[in-house]
């Protein structure tokens, strides 16, 4: 027996679904990476997402990337539908609207939106789109993904702390005092020092 169009489009919608596990698992490997790797800021991982632009229009919210850091496939795709924007169309009927008027009203279901997730990622780790992609297809079973996720999050950690992946640069703290006599400084340059660090925040950095 044939299926009905609505039992067809409810079929697609659970086969796009379906779909979408394989590559959410992927960008969990990405964001768990991620995680497990040093900071070279304070901001947390999870706002820096939340701030990712995505073609130029705000992207999707911190609790995506707090739920792919926790590797639960159904709690990201959750966390997805929830933030979605894109709609899959299941069925239509007809009603009367309040004049009394036939009108035909569709049933629609939101869809995860892991293009987006795909962009999102790439812009925030600096990792091109295609590569992100790619690892997506190749899928989180494929041994050559984690091989890959691996080596293009040691290669820019490492390219933007400087220093080996691992290692945490220390915190060093000390009174402008303190900093113009190892700097031997004059006291003019003392005194404009101590008028720097009352006025603002004063980061040295390499």
């Amino acid at each position: 027996m044939p299926r009905s169009e609505p039992d067809r489009r409810v079929a697609e919608y659970e086969a796009a679904i379906a779909a979408a596990r394989p590559p959410t698992a992927v960008l969990q490997l990405l964001a768990q990476g991620r995680e497990a790797r040093p900071q070279p800021d304070e901001e947390p991982l999870e706002v820096a997402f939340a701030r990712t632009q995505v073609d130029g229009a705000d992207g999707l919210p911190a609790a995506v990337w707090v739920a792919l850091r926790h590797g639960d496939t159904d709690a990201s795709l959750s966390a997805l539908l929830g933030a979605s924007r894109t709609e899959f169309v299941v069925g239509e009927h007809e009603e009367l609207d309040a004049g009394y008027r036939l009108r035909t009203v569709e049933e629609r279901r939101v869809l995860p939106d892991v293009g987006v997730l795909q962009m999102q990622m790439a812009a925030m780790l600096d990792i091109p789109w295609d590569v992100i992609v790619m690892l997506c297809e190749w899928g989180p079973d494929d041994p050559r993904t984690q091989k890959e996720i691996d080596a293009l999050l040691d290669g820019r950690l490492r390219e933007s702390s400087g220093s080996g992946v691992g290692s945490r640069p220390g915190r060093l703290r000390m009174t402008a005092d303190e900093l113009a006599a190892l700097l031997q400084l004059t006291p003019e340059q003392t005194k404009l020092l101590n008028l720097l660090v009352r006025q603002a925040d004063v980061t040295i950095s390499s």
